[in-house]
């Protein structure tokens, strides 16, 4: 028989203990004691958040470990979970229970958490929406899951996470399996996978055993990643340094691309690597933006540009943001600058730790990356005939989007000059492009934008304006010529108009 119960924060643990003795074959002191593990996920959430806690629960990922590697241990472990739904308000049992309830159960519903007997790591497969946080202050990028509470259907949106169970999963694998997740509730040619996928994906290229896992580096995670129908791009500090470095990390992150970064303190001596998700950031303000400085621009061509002309560049990737972390060593969703990505273990060793890499999971026919695209977008910009004058204050905006959602975008943005709209919104776009937005930092602390570029991502070839889409700034706008692929100029003005805003989620 499945046991169901209805309970608050407050009654949460006297709820869950004999129910985990129950379920994890422990002793009342190592089940309140386990309960420490699931204290601080707790903490984080509204006081308002009520729970349906059920037992015996089939969690499809514990259940392949469980499978592949638990049950051939001599100690025995049991096969089955606990699941927490997360809901908003007093619930009552009834509600399950009326039709006419079910969409109002629906809003209140803010996801689940499943506890696994992997003592003492029981925190595994969750999916919970940043709106059950006391604290949700940031974008980020999220997924959904069909889910049940209390045999009613319901869906989840959040982002994928879940603690290593220190065997079968290290912070690789969980990074890994959360990005499948992400990417499979999006797009329909990515599938989930299971740790036993993963393991099995890996047997090859590994020169050493899979089981117990020893956890895996940047190449190897980049090369699940490649088998699992990415285009995979790994990037280094060593290679672009800083600067260069955090500008694409943060430039994928605009574009709505969970961030696998490898973290780690050995240039400080120490011996801890990590690998953590990178998935959103805090709200940029506008003091934010006043306190910008003018952009360090390594390209010569561009700098020359820039200084002749006297215009001074704004890179929004150059503002210092606090960005969102998925942690299987934490609570998802945690805060932290690039400066100190591992600030909040509050250690003196994991304080030391910086990112050194991190692995952008790309289409696999996005052929031009954000290196490149961003440096075409501000070359273009300053040379294709855009009257600039001497002394303008620009402000850049670079990002990936899908054709599709970036149509739909434009379709609804009014401010266009409708002339505009409708030639882009009836112009071929390959499946994704890349995006540069000009504005100035008076229109940007409007969410504003007066320049437009637009590049094919499935170009690489960015000579004589191959992969150039559409250009427009001030009273003119360029396209190339389907044939000759020479600039066509149109003489109408582009108006100012909102920035793209759907890559990434307001919270």
């Amino acid at each position: 028989m499945s046991t169901t119960i209805f309970c608050n924060k407050q009654e949460l643990q006297t709820e869950l203990t004999p129910m985990i003795e129950d379920c994890f074959h422990v002793s009342s002191l190592i089940a309140v004691d386990l309960l420490l593990h699931l204290q601080d996920h707790i903490d984080r959430l509204r006081d308002d958040v009520n729970f349906v806690i059920e037992y015996p629960y089939v969690d499809r990922v514990y259940r392949d470990s469980y499978y592949g590697y638990f049950s051939t241990k001599m100690t025995v472990y049991p096969r089955d979970c606990i699941r927490l739904s997360l809901f908003e308000g007093i619930l009552d049992p009834d509600e399950f229970r009326e039709k006419l309830d079910r969409e109002v159960l629906q809003k209140r519903y803010l996801g689940f958490i499943v506890l696994r007997p992997t003592v003492p790591n029981i925190v595994g497969r969750s999916l919970i929406s940043p709106f059950a946080l006391k604290s949700h202050d940031f974008l980020c990028i999220s997924s959904t899951c069909p889910a049940t509470a209390a045999a009613v259907k319901v869906i989840a949106e959040g982002f994928p996470h879940s603690s290593q169970d220190g065997e079968t999963i290290s912070c690789a694998e969980t990074s890994i399996w959360s990005i499948m997740e992400y990417f499979s509730s999006k797009y329909f040619n990515y599938k989930p996978v299971l740790p036993s996928i993963i393991i099995e994906t890996l047997r090859d290229s590994s020169n050493q055993r899979q089981l117990p896992s020893g956890g895996l580096n940047i190449y190897d995670m980049a090369f699940a990643l490649k088998k699992f129908g990415f285009g995979t791009k790994i990037y280094a500090i060593a290679q672009f340094g800083e600067v260069v470095f955090k500008r694409l990390l943060s430039c994928y992150l605009e574009s709505g691309i969970p961030i696998l970064a490898a973290l780690d303190n050995r240039g400080t001596g120490g011996n801890i690597g990590h690998a953590v998700l990178i998935v959103g950031r805090n709200y940029v303000t506008a003091t934010q933006i006043d306190n910008l400085p003018v952009t360090i621009e390594e390209n010569l061509a561009i700098s020359n540009e820039l200084r002749y002309r006297n215009i001074q560049l704004f890179d929004n990737d150059d503002v210092n943001k606090e960005y969102v972390i998925i942690d299987d060593n934490f609570p998802p969703y945690q805060l932290a600058h690039l400066s100190s990505p591992a600030h909040y273990y509050n250690d003196i060793e994991w304080g030391k730790c910086k990112i050194t890499s991190f692995v952008s999971p790309l289409y696999p026919k996005v052929y031009l990356d954000a290196f490149e695209a961003k440096l075409h977008i501000k070359l273009l910009f300053l040379k294709v005939g855009f009257l600039i004058p001497n002394g303008t204050e620009l402000f850049i905006r670079v990002f990936l989007a899908s054709s599709r959602s970036y149509k739909d975008y434009l379709a609804k943005e009014a401010a266009l000059q409708n002339d505009i709209r409708d030639f882009i919104l009836d112009t071929p776009m390959p499946k994704f492009i890349w995006v540069g937005e000009y504005s100035n930092k008076s229109l940007m602390k409007q969410e504003k934008a007066n320049g437009l570029i637009i590049l094919g991502a499935t170009e690489p070839d960015l000579a004589n304006y191959k992969a150039l889409v559409f250009a427009g700034y001030g009273d003119r706008c360029y396209y190339p010529d389907a044939d000759t692929k020479e600039l066509v100029e149109i003489l109408l003005p582009l108006n100012e108009f909102s920035i793209y805003s759907s890559n990434l989620k307001h919270y």
